[in-house]
């Protein structure tokens, strides 16, 4: 019935795409980076409490790192400082006494190296941050989580619209769905 009604006044006017056009444009919606994530300010939050994600390693497995793909995707640290710190190393290729100051000991020549190493001050706080599970673990028992709460909502939802549309509202769904 609201096909038979609103097409033929769509066909000839273009009502509800001017419609739609103004009610899009007084909501101000921007794209790209300047635009507001709505979604994600609320599931965020919850996200961050299940699990955190090493965005370092992401980076570092895209570009193709070697050994990136060894490495966790669930981040342990939150809080970490760089230190650079001035290490003795044995060299082996007496080119780098070039560039490095090198001098001789009993055991072969040394030289001194500006080495960066990671002091980890605070774990996150999120369900697995300790955890000795695979990440393929992890990332299954988080699917099937997210899957029982889907089935929760839906399961909920129908509920909800089974007892709004009770009584005479039912009646009337019927007949409109029916013909």
């Amino acid at each position: 019935m609201t096909v038979a009604i609103l097409l033929p006044i769509e066909i000839g006017t273009g009502f509800l795409y001017h419609v739609s056009k103004a009610c899009i444009e007084g909501f101000n919606i921007q794209s790209g980076e300047t635009a507001p994530d709505i979604l994600k300010v609320i599931t965020e939050p919850f996200t961050q409490l299940i699990i955190k994600l090493d965005q370092s390693v992401i980076s570092a497995v895209a570009t193709g790192e070697t050994g990136a793909r060894n490495k966790s995707l669930i981040q342990k640290w939150c809080k970490f400082n760089y230190l650079t710190v001035l290490k003795n190393e044995s060299v082996t290729n007496q080119t780098e006494c070039e560039v490095l100051h090198c001098f001789q000991t009993g055991n072969g020549t040394i030289a001194l190296k500006n080495s960066t190493e990671t002091q980890n001050l605070q774990l996150c706080h999120h369900l697995f941050v300790n955890t000795t599970l695979s990440d393929t673990a992890v990332g299954f028992i988080l699917l099937i989580a997210s899957l029982f709460v889907l089935c929760i909502c839906l399961v909920l939802i129908v509920k909800l619209l089974n007892s709004a549309l009770k009584g005479r509202m039912a009646q009337v769904m019927k007949k409109v769905f029916n013909t």
